[in-house]
């Protein structure tokens, strides 16, 4: 199971690229994929522990850019990762469904800005 979802912040952060000498497609990839990271640390979090190899399961994998579009995507790695995530009437004393999801929505607020200062850190270091 993995996630992919549509960022609202993409169109700002973009006029910040256009706008900001020096930035690389590298500093997007290691920006985006902090971001994924941090993204994960929720959603494993929220991952009920009665399911201890779904959470052991769960990683980031590289960024990739293809014709201008950087992607990072976040995973766990079980066949059952899908219905634990889906069934909404499941019981867990610790976590909940939607671990991944809504680790997702609730860090694409204010996400914008922290993409601009993890990239404006890392062309401040050359």
């Amino acid at each position: 199971m993995s996630a992919t979802f549509h960022w609202d912040g993409i169109d700002e952060f973009s006029r910040f690229l256009k706008e900001t000498p020096g930035v690389v497609v590298k500093d997007v990839e290691a920006a985006l994929f902090q971001e994924g990271e941090n993204v994960m640390g929720v959603s494993v979090r929220r991952t009920p522990v009665d399911q201890e190899p779904l959470r052991a399961s769960a990683h980031v994998k590289l960024p990739k850019t293809r014709r201008g579009t950087t992607t990072v995507v976040l995973a766990y790695g079980t066949d059952y990762a899908v219905y634990v995530h889906e069934i909404l009437t499941s019981f867990h004393k610790v976590g909940r469904a939607k671990f991944l999801e809504s680790a997702v929505k609730d860090n694409a607020k204010g996400m914008s800005g922290r993409m601009r200062r993890r990239v404006l850190d890392r062309i401040g270091r050359r």
